[in-house]
């Protein structure tokens, strides 16, 4: 067995002579044809334990394959991998020595019902490169994936770490991509291949998950599996987003990503310093500023606008008002499309994925993250208590302001909560999902004056700006004093 690292990056066809042409990649390579069938049940077994079993042509040879494991983080794929000669293209599992694998294939129901599901047809150009230390093999594969009649084309470039630090691989992308536009990619072969065979399925949106932390990490370690959840989520909606056609649920997870990162940093500022990291969150910034207008007509037209339709349609016309929306909903979502499609996001990925995967993370003054967290918690919460104490007087800015000192403190304790009894943080965070609902629905009342200001003069307008004023005091009436008064401090416990 084997552990595979390797960064994957789609590459424009009509851009793929030009990389050619880069100072280090100007060794000579002959092209070498790959054909490889992938197989499984009908009941796509292999697939549902993230396995993939795959036979593939190399010349005259037939190299039988099984990955699994591992993970992805920033289009770094990390597996594991069993290669075996084989002879004449037949499954052999007399090769396989791995006790989970002789287990799995043991069952003879499985092999039986074992089939080709798709297969990839590319030609694949190798060059060994030395870079920063390491030693990273460039492949160029172009083709296609092929499944049930459908096809899909490949062109991409992986990179894979032969020796040295996975760091070297999205430094030498960066310097790829100095001069020929690379798109990172979090779909394996594997993965595009069965998407075709299902009718070009794309994942379900990512949603955040609880962050493996423990007592006896340090801060710097910590701060790292938090980062790179938020990044996970991030990236885990891309493919979902530039899908127009797709749930608009992709782009409000990976909105809740961005900020949740952003969280993060600031967080984690006054341990390590804001200048740290001073480049990323500007980027950050940059991309919740390209994406925030979407979201905001996704839920205008999508949740705020239909009940207020089916309530007072009978008394007003609001076809004009509904198509406005929906027209400045598309040009919206076109630049959000735009921005993650961008050469400056591709470019933030790779970034932050490198910084995560350098030795040099933030790792010094060294300190335990169990002292830090009851610190930051508890200052978050008494920020955000302090403001609930006044809440009956606070104004639009006031409240807005709440909510986000809210958002903090919840973000906060979703990261840490794995260092404390589940029950407490359960009950406490419940809580505060309540208060927030309340304080977003009062922050959508403003987002949707302004929307409303950036659209012509309607009559309708009139209407929607009664209904939503109603419903923020209904949403207000929600919140006293007592609520944050009940929250009680898990990390006190």
């Amino acid at each position: 067995m084997k552990v595979e690292i390797e960064l994957k990056l789609r590459v424009p066809p009509e851009a793929v002579a030009r990389l050619g042409r880069h100072p280090l990649l100007k060794s000579a390579s002959r092209p070498t044809k790959l054909v490889s069938v992938y197989f499984d049940t009908p009941s796509l077994d292999l697939k549902s334990k993230a396995i993939a079993l795959r036979m593939r042509k190399e010349g005259k040879r037939w190299i039988q394959t099984v990955k699994g494991g591992g993970g992805m983080l920033a289009g770094v794929h990390t597996r594991c991998e069993w290669e075996t000669p084989v002879v004449r293209g037949a499954l052999d599992f007399t090769k396989i020595e791995d006790r989970a694998l002789i287990q799995l294939f043991g069952s003879s129901e499985l092999r039986r019902n074992l089939s080709p599901v798709f297969v990839t047809e590319f030609s694949r150009k190798s060059i060994p490169v030395e870079f920063g230390g390491s030693t990273i093999e460039y492949c160029l594969d172009r083709g296609k994936i092929l499944s049930g009649g459908r096809e899909e084309p490949v062109s991409e470039v992986e990179l894979e770490l032969k020796s040295g630090h996975p760091s070297a691989l999205f430094d030498f992308a960066l310097e790829l991509q100095k001069t020929v536009p690379l798109f990172v990619e979090g779909r394996s072969k594997a993965e595009r291949g069965y998407a075709l065979f299902m009718g070009g399925s794309v994942r379900a949106p990512a949603k955040a998950s609880a962050v493996n932390l423990d007592r006896k990490m340090d801060v710097g370690a910590a701060f790292r599996e938090i980062v790179k959840g938020c990044l996970w989520q991030l990236q885990g909606n891309v493919q979902g987003l530039l899908d127009r056609d797709a749930d608009c649920e992709y782009l409000h997870q990976m909105r809740v990503g961005l900020r949740r990162m952003r969280c993060a940093f600031g967080m984690f500022s006054p341990f390590f310093g804001k200048a740290a990291f001073s480049e990323m969150v500007s980027e950050l910034r940059w991309l919740g500023g390209e994406l925030g207008p979407a979201r905001n007509w996704d839920v205008f037209v999508l949740e705020t606008l239909p009940p207020i339709m089916d309530a007072l349609s009978n008394q007003l016309d609001f076809r004009e008002l509904k198509l406005a929306s929906e027209t400045l909903r598309t040009k919206s979502s076109e630049r959000a499309v735009e921005a993650v499609s961008s050469h400056r996001f591709q470019s933030l990925l790779l970034k932050l994925g490198a910084a995560l995967s350098r030795e040099s993370w933030p790792q010094e003054p060294s300190a335990p993250i169990f002292d830090f967290a009851n610190r930051i918690l508890e200052k978050r919460f008494r920020s955000f208590e302090k403001g609930g104490k006044n809440i009956e007087s606070l104004d639009a800015a006031g409240l807005h302001a709440l909510r986000i000192s809210g958002k903090k403190l919840r973000y906060a304790a979703e990261f840490l909560s794995a260092l404390y009894p589940g029950h407490a943080a359960r009950g406490f965070l419940g809580e505060m999902a309540g208060i927030q609902d309340a304080l977003g629905a009062i922050n959508d009342a403003a987002t949707t004056n302004r929307l409303l200001d950036i659209l012509p003069g309607m009559e309708a307008s009139h209407l929607v700006r009664g209904w939503i004023a109603c419903d923020a005091r209904h949403r207000a009436g929600q919140l006293d004093r007592k609520r944050f008064k009940s929250l009680t401090p898990f990390w006190k416990n």
